[in-house]
């Protein structure tokens, strides 16, 4: 659904004569469709922003090409070293000159192999569990701009209602002024109140500047979305269940972390496996050989070979093994620690949304009834005569703080709640 928003058209001075007729209707459709300075907003709710974001995002999408890479990179567990080609001419057996040409090649014990395709698989999944801590991170994000956005858009609904009422003060105390009623004090105040609504204002329109570009950055969209929620308070009831923490993204990467640093011990384990050479001989004899028969000096004599390289010198190599099981304890401490925090914050989480409920409770079962309560009496009660200018004022303020106070509040749970989430709902 497109909420479509047209500024800086002077629709408003089309002459009203025109404006009845038929061709006052033609011009304010072609100056709608003309106007040089046109912005189009659509709206969206939570979800499909969220889904778009999910598909745009250049920090997710990244992530997914880094999975691809690592998928890529399993293949090269078998790399087989350069084959080694050699040849000899010379007296190899005998004054004559003989020729002999071999090939070599070394190859490590299978079970290495096997190690490092295991290794590079679990880092594998290790990039694919990744993609997902950054779709959580994004959604947390996004959840977090978009409710913003409302809470700025409910902000600036309650600064105009106020502006509405200032400016009828204004006016008031203009005319009470100019008729010799009332001093320039009242005035003076009016103007002042009129002036800090419009400067609260003017800040709150570049906030929401900075928060839709923001919006815009995460979505990664040339198309200007805006929150489309009717109400910006997230009615969702948070659940209080610790038990599904342990498989959030986050949690589930710290895991496979440590699947990679067992893999990684059995990798070094595997290179103290010797190495295997095989080879191939090709030579040639001139003259009488063992069997007494004369041979000339074409290529004919077969021979093949198998070695094995020993590591004896391995001090060096068992220190890594040894290293590495240490790397194994750290990060299985680090997964504890994280999960530990997971769970606190989770829980402080919880509270503060509890606190926030309550307070929004308080206020809509009371406070806001005697806001409005106490803004009727105070306009009613001025224009009576029954207070002075400066009474209005302050039970006026009293009443939009108390407003302002509930957006605050709302807001403040939101936010618990959008934490929650990213805890939960991945």
């Amino acid at each position: 659904m497109e909420n479509k928003i047209y500024n800086n058209c002077a629709v408003d001075k089309i002459p009203r004569a025109m404006a009845n007729g038929l061709l006052g209707v033609a011009y304010c459709i072609l100056l709608i469709a003309y106007c040089p300075n046109i912005e189009a907003q659509t709206t969206i709710n939570l979800k499909a922003a969220i889904d778009t974001a999910l598909k745009n995002n250049l920090s997710v999408k990244n992530e997914r090409l880094r999975t691809e890479y690592q998928q890529k990179l399993i293949r090269t567990a078998k790399i087989i070293p350069p084959a080694n080609v050699f040849g000899e001419v010379g007296q190899i057996n005998s004054p004559y000159v003989d020729s002999k040409f071999g090939l070599s090649q070394t190859i490590s014990f299978p079970k290495v192999y096997a190690g490092q395709k295991s290794l590079l698989t679990e880092e594998w999944k290790s990039s694919v569990l990744n993609v997902a801590v950054k779709e959580a991170v994004l959604k947390k994000q996004v959840e977090q701009v978009y409710y913003n956005l409302l809470y700025l858009q409910e902000k600036k609904m309650l600064l105009q209602k106020t502006d509405s009422l200032f400016a009828e003060f204004l006016r008031r105390a203009t005319l009470r002024f100019d008729k010799g009623e009332s001093n320039i004090l009242e005035k003076t105040t009016a103007e002042n109140q009129r002036g800090q609504i419009g400067l609260q204002l003017s800040q709150l329109e570049r906030d929401m500047e900075l928060a839709q570009i923001q919006f815009q950055l995460l979505l990664n969209t040339i198309t200007v979305f805006m929150p489309g929620g009717k109400e910006f308070r997230n009615n969702v009831i948070a659940p209080k269940d610790t038990s599904d923490l342990p498989l959030h993204p986050a949690m589930q990467y710290l895991i496979q972390q440590q699947q990679i640093a067992t893999a990684a011990t059995q990798v070094e384990k595997s290179k103290l496996l010797p190495d295997i050479t095989f080879g191939y001989n090709l030579m040639s004899i001139q003259g009488p050989a063992a069997n007494n028969k004369s041979y000339n000096s074409v290529p004919q004599f077969h021979a093949v070979q198998i070695g094995f390289g020993i590591p004896i010198f391995n001090k060096g190599q068992k220190e890594r093994i040894n290293a590495a099981k240490v790397n194994e304890t750290i990060i299985a401490n680090e997964y504890e620690v994280n999960l530990k925090n997971f769970e606190t914050a989770y829980k402080i989480a919880i509270a503060q949304y509890q606190k926030y409920s309550e307070e929004i409770q308080y206020f809509e079962a009371t406070a806001l009834k005697n806001a409005d309560m106490v803004t009727s009496t105070a306009n009613k009660q001025f224009l009576g005569g029954d207070i002075n200018y400066l009474e209005w004022v302050l039970l006026v303020n009293q009443a939009v703080n108390i407003q302002s106070e509930y957006i605050e509040a709302v807001r403040n749970r939101n936010s618990t709640l959008t934490e929650i989430n990213s805890f939960i709902n991945n």
